[in-house]
């Protein structure tokens, strides 16, 4: 035969492979092809949302396409997006793990952590250890939680806002809102006395510091990541060192931890090492012999994951409540009156949080309870796709068979737009979630979590600020507690007004910041 005839065959060939695997074969010979798409390009290439990925526009681009669409909708060949409840049950309340996409969230060169545990067996063993530490009821009755929160509100927060007060001058609240987040979530990790401290007077440097490697390590700063990545694991690190020297030393002498206070005050000044403690415990009986450096190394991996988590959860819903409740001045005002109605308000400067009470009934002030709920509605912090991978077998979504392999999502976004359950979605209403409260309102987050069936409009079944099923944020009921506890320690004593909210808007990405990475409120004393 000819060379060019061989050349010419050769080139027919490849057309025809070209044609058959990257035109037919995820068009009209795939199952995905009687779904939707989001774009005429979705069947047979991921060119829709490359494009939006980029620009920040992804969960508005998607959740527009949902509406054009319906609840099932092609994104790229291999990707798929639900919103429908049969899609979430079969979705996030079945066997389907996470995809590849988690793993960028390791840290110290590859170390796993609950998040990055593809594995559902090892991931249901490090959950356990885990959960009872960030349950509800262990939480409102921790000794030790309620003296951290005392220590770092009490005596760190609320002195620098009665000075701001005082001076008339503003506070940047998403500067001090993630600082303050990963305080208290350090101090419960590895206690208050070697837990970080950025919000006390000349703390200033290290607390932007440590700020802005958060933001280049989630952000894509290419090699300004990966140094700013190595600098935040040595700062929790060096944490994890001190704590199991401390242990050890207290596992010598046989002696409780104490919790002594500041002479003079009813602040404490340490606490145990909650996290650690059972962590360092349990990850060696539990997960297989490690050494002592590998088990060292999981510790601190999962306690950087859960100080980032804090971090940006924590802080940015802080920021946008506060930003709610600065344009309403009676609503300010009626979350006040219910605050102080308590049998003991935590005023500032005393009584504060003097006991595990104080938390307690503050977890029960509906207007509190709403105002938080409201705002993880509307910023949620992480508003992205929740991808999960398909199994053997593919499952049936809607009536459209979803074969293994592919990956398939959905958003908080766009299931907090559901109308039937938030009239007006786009309006921040935090009244929505007090209609019908003694009965609606008894549904936990958690009771979320394991598919108790609510009536089609109670804005709980659309929630999604945390995730849902096995995989759900396991350190939601903490986010809540605290949250609301630092709304209720400085609204029980100062009033806020906005001065400077150019930039509030949220980003479209993860982390959902302010675009302008800040929000300065004026605080005057009631």
């Amino acid at each position: 035969m000819p060379m060019v005839h061989q050349v010419g065959l050769a080139i027919a060939l490849l057309l025809t492979y070209l044609l058959y695997w990257k035109i037919l074969r995820p068009t009209i010979f795939s199952p995905l092809f009687r779904i939707p798409a989001a774009h005429p390009t979705a069947h047979f290439s991921s060119w829709w949302l490359a494009r939006n990925r980029p620009t920040g526009t992804e969960a508005r681009s998607v959740f527009a396409a949902h509406q054009r669409c319906g609840p099932v909708v092609r994104l790229a060949p291999n990707e798929v997006s639900i919103t429908s409840q049969e899609g979430l049950r079969k979705v996030y309340f079945s066997s389907l793990s996470r995809t590849d996409w988690a793993l960028a969230f390791r840290n110290y060169d590859g170390t796993p952590n609950l998040v990055t545990l593809l594995d559902p067996r090892e991931h249901a063993t490090r959950r356990r250890m885990l959960s009872n530490l960030f349950s509800k009821s262990y939480l409102l009755n921790s000794a030790d939680f309620c003296d951290l929160s005392q220590a770092i509100i009490f005596g760190r927060l609320l002195p620098m806002i009665d000075k701001a007060a005082r001076d008339g001058s503003g506070v940047d609240v998403f500067e001090i809102s993630t600082a303050l987040a990963a305080e208290v979530m350090s101090a419960y990790q590895v206690g208050l006395k070697r837990g970080f401290d950025f919000t006390s007077p000349g703390r200033e440097t290290s607390r932007k510091r440590h700020l802005e490697n958060g933001k280049k390590k989630l952000g894509d700063y290419a090699k300004m990541s990966h140094l700013a990545a190595k600098e935040l694991e040595e700062e929790c690190f060096q944490m994890c060192v001190e704590t199991e020297e401390f242990l050890r030393l207290t596992g010598e002498q046989k002696k409780p931890v104490e919790r002594p206070v500041q002479e003079g005050s009813t602040l404490p000044t340490t606490t145990n090492p909650v996290t650690f403690a059972r962590l360092s415990t349990d990850i060696p009986a539990k997960e297989g012999d490690k050494s002592a450096a590998d088990t060292l190394r999981l510790i601190a991996s999962e306690l950087l994951d859960h100080l980032e988590a804090a971090r940006v959860g924590i802080g940015i819903t802080v920021t946008y409540a506060m930003y709610q409740l600065s344009q309403r001045p009676k609503l300010q005002s009626q979350l006040r009156a219910e605050l102080m109605a308590l049998p003991v308000a935590p005023r500032y400067p005393s009584p504060g949080l003097e006991s595990k009470s104080v938390l307690q009934q503050i977890d029960k002030v509906g207007l509190l309870d709403a105002t938080v709920m409201e705002t993880l509605r509307v910023h949620p912090s992480a508003p992205g796709p929740q991808p999960r991978s398909v199994p053997e077998g593919g499952v049936v979504i809607d009536g459209y068979f979803i074969p293994a392999g592919v990956f398939i999502s959905t958003s908080p976004y766009f299931l907090h737009q559901n109308r039937a359950a938030y009239p007006d979605p786009d309006k921040w209403q935090s009244e929505r979630w007090m209609k019908g409260q003694n009965t609606k309102a008894e549904h936990s987050v958690n009771d979320i979590s394991m598919g108790q069936e609510m009536e089609e409009d109670d804005p709980r079944r659309w929630f999604w600020a945390f995730g849902r099923g096995g995989r759900m944020c396991v350190g939601s009921n903490f986010a809540l507690i605290t949250t609301k506890v630092i709304l209720a320690s400085v609204y029980t004593s100062f009033t806020t007004t906005i001065i400077d909210d150019e930039g509030v808007e949220q980003r479209d990405s993860l982390p959902a910041d302010p675009v302008g990475d800040k929000l300065i409120l004026g605080f005057s004393r009631v």
